[in-house]
């Protein structure tokens, strides 16, 4: 089926008049929400009133959910019967079964059916287009191929009111709301069987987004769908994305997960978040966690681990950009390409005698202006400003401010570089507690990404 562009939109109502049209040229015509049906009285072959419809019962079929049986209440009490739709005659207004009430079988739902109400309605579906979570609020079906399907799903304002009130009273007081309908070819489910819908729409992969958008997504859904999600990307895009949901978040995600995913994530993130949250954790799950890691990457993290969480060791990285005294210019640009893939921002090249002494610095404009035959230590500077590991945030944080230094190194008491911290590593602790509540939402992942 085909599909105009950005259908979700809510701009206008033109849209959802071509669809329309389209269906109609394909042979799908009038097309009805679920709420439509629902309340609908059912009678038997020769009219007798034997209830009205409550639920639909649906499966997989060749591209889209195809209704296998109805469900309707036979008394005030809500005593329910599964009706298949091959006993279903018509749905002209009621619902006429072919068979007599005498002969009605009691029936039951098979293992790949399951019910509309419980499947699809008020699930929640994670808009890729409008990078945030909507809730199914109805459901369109239609004929496919003689079958009654599922074409898609309403999740507008509209819908809502649809359900409320009765279908025909919202038609006519809000005919020009628009709707905001999803066509079901746009969803994926990420549960392969069904049982349980998390949906996914496949316009873009999800792969595709920001960590960040992928971040303001997942502290939307519940654990369980934040879980699918996480699985369905690579351990890179997952690790970068986990790294930009908020603490609370993070600690609920990671505790549902086994220690080997967990360890997977942390090796790629950056040392520091990876830091940040096996501290969070119980001794014992952290070291599970850690025997469970690459030995590189899990002894990077150990040792920032062995810092107060408000010291500059604390919310230092220790990746960072660094050549031997003597290296010649052109060939500390080769370095920078075949070793910086893992480092975030690349402000400064640091310069380190044989036994790892922090001797010069070099910013990024000055290595661009310098002569590729030059030696990087005729051109850096001597006299560098560094801080111990045990330095408070607050001295980092001046620092910072008072010089203008996009990051600053960390070094031991006697002289050898332990890592960097960055400027927005410290933001954190120098804006107040009072300004932050009124700072956006995503204002930690906005200053990342920029």
């Amino acid at each position: 089926m085909k599909e105009p562009k950005n259908f979700t939109k809510t701009d206008t109502g033109n849209q959802w008049s071509e669809w329309y049209r389209e269906l109609s040229v394909q042979g799908i015509e009038n097309p009805r929400f679920f709420s439509q049906y629902e309340n609908t009285k059912v009678f038997d072959n020769t009219g007798v009133l034997l209830g009205r419809l409550k639920d639909m019962a649906i499966r997989s079929g060749e591209a889209m959910l195809e209704v296998s049986s109805i469900v309707y209440a036979t008394n005030i009490l809500g005593e329910k019967v599964i009706m298949p739709m091959s006993n279903v005659g018509s749905f002209n207004g009621s619902i006429n079964l072919n068979i007599a009430k005498e002969v009605i079988p009691p029936g039951k739902l098979s293992e790949n059916e399951m019910l509309m109400t419980e499947t699809i309605l008020d699930k929640q579906i994670v808009d890729i287009d409008g990078l945030k979570v909507v809730r199914v609020n109805d459901v369109m079906l239609a004929r496919v191929k003689g079958i009654l399907s599922v074409i898609g799903v309403d999740v507008g304002f509209k819908g809502i009111l649809r359900r409320l009130w009765a279908p025909s009273i919202t038609e006519k007081l809000f005919a020009k709301l628009p709707n905001q309908i999803i066509p079901w070819s746009y969803i994926d489910p990420l549960d392969p069987e069904l049982r349980k819908i998390h949906l996914n729409i496949s316009r873009k992969n999800i792969q595709d987004l920001h960590p960040a958008d992928i971040a303001d997504i997942l502290e939307e859904l519940d654990n369980k769908e934040r879980l699918l999600i996480l699985g369905s990307l690579d351990d890179e895009t997952a690790a970068e994305a986990l790294g930009e949901i908020e603490p609370d978040v993070q600690d609920t995600v990671i505790n549902n997960m086994e220690s080997e995913n967990v360890a997977d994530l942390l090796e790629n993130m950056n040392p520091d978040d990876a830091a940040d949250i096996l501290s969070r954790m119980p001794e014992e799950r952290a070291t599970e966690v850690l025997e469970k890691m690459d030995a590189e990457d899990a002894s990077d993290v150990k040792e920032l681990m062995e810092y107060s969480e408000k010291s500059a060791g604390g919310i230092m990285t220790n990746l960072f950009l660094s050549v031997p005294s003597g290296t010649k210019i052109s060939d500390v640009f080769s370095i920078i390409r075949e070793s910086c893939h893992d480092i975030d921002m690349i402000y400064y090249v640091y310069v380190l005698n044989g036994e790892e002494h922090l001797i010069g610095v070099l910013s990024i404009r000055d290595l661009l202006l310098a002569g590729s035959d030059q030696i990087i230590d005729d051109v850096m500077e001597t006299e560098v400003l560094s801080v111990l590991p045990s330095s408070s945030t607050d001295e980092v944080a001046n620092l910072l401010s008072k010089y203008d230094f996009l990051a600053l190194p960390v070094v031991d008491e006697n002289g050898v570089m332990l890592g960097i911290i960055t400027f927005d590593d410290v933001m954190d602790y120098i804006i107040p507690g009072d300004v932050k509540k009124h700072l956006p939402k995503n204002y930690p992942k906005s200053r990342r990404m920029h």
